[in-house]
């Protein structure tokens, strides 16, 4: 590809259009963007927690019974989780194979070497201009699933900050792409919702609309999508990244989907140093 770093390995989209193919034959299957023996990188479904406790269904339950019945496992697959998305948004999240890998993600992620961007369909119309750095102070709220924006001396507050750069706007709503600074509980969906502009579908954070039909609200997705993550390879540290696709209900808003589905495919199509 011209212009890409002879070091930096893009994850093509070949893998995710044959887990594609595999998913329209069983769509109980989660689809893998890319797998080594070290890790893989998964499109998460909206509505599926990411790891649970034991008797939840979670990403990580359903990976571990795909890859022991694809591979006739006799035992239990290895499947880490170094980060999580929340139940309700969907794209790419990366999975280690092994302990050393585990720890060496961990590493990444706790010292910020992870770049990881979003699409953020929202409800509202943002102004369209540069890109902006948003700052407030989050802290989960006690007992509750939930956090709330707080002031900087405020007990338990962290600094949550991400760049957010408005790209469309149709039928009074946006889309914007969020490139993730730290990775406070609820963040992106706190931070649109405290200045008026609710991530479509998330309900506990003021959304008026629904994505989904579901009676359980915890089942509905919301439009947030991790689009794409940028890492190090495990054990050659050759910086790699990977994008997800978006789901289908998207497809509710024509315009922004469209104009997230450029994004999509520039994503899958430039390095690092060009994104």
């Amino acid at each position: 590809m011209a212009g890409t770093p002879r070091f930096f390995l893009l994850l093509s989209s070949s893998a995710e259009a044959n887990s594609r193919t595999v998913e329209s034959v069983n769509p109980s299957l989660i689809p893998i963007l890319y797998e080594e023996p070290h890790f893989l990188l998964v499109n998460k479904p909206a509505g599926l927690l990411t790891q649970a406790v034991p008797g939840i269904e979670s990403l990580e339950t359903r990976l571990v019974q795909q890859i022991k019945d694809r591979d006739s496992h006799s035992g239990t697959p290895f499947v880490g989780l170094p980060h999580r998305l929340d139940r309700g948004t969907s794209g790419v999240v990366l999975i280690a194979r092994n302990q050393r890998a585990l720890s060496r993600f961990g590493d990444q992620f706790h010292h910020r070497l992870v770049q990881k961007f979003y699409l953020a369909w929202v409800e509202g119309e943002l102004p369209q201009q540069e890109e902006q750095r948003w700052s407030d102070y989050i802290r989960k709220i006690t007992d509750q699933p939930q956090a709330e924006i707080v002031t900087q001396e405020a007990e338990g507050a962290k600094l949550a900050e991400m760049c957010v750069t408005p790209l469309a706007v149709a039928d009074g709503q946006s889309l914007a792409l969020v490139k993730l600074l730290t990775g406070r509980m609820h963040q992106i969906r706190l931070q649109f919702s405290s200045r008026g502009f609710a991530v479509v579908g998330d309900e506990m954070y003021g959304s008026s609309q629904t994505l989904s039909d579901d009676p359980d609200p915890r089942q509905r997705p919301h439009g947030l999508h991790a689009l794409r993550l940028e890492f190090r390879h495990p054990q050659s540290a050759i910086p790699m990244a990977a994008t997800a696709s978006l789901p289908e209900y998207w497809q509710r808003n024509a315009q922004l989907f469209e104009a997230a589905q450029k994004l999509v495919v520039r994503s899958k199509s430039v390095a690092r140093t060009a994104w």
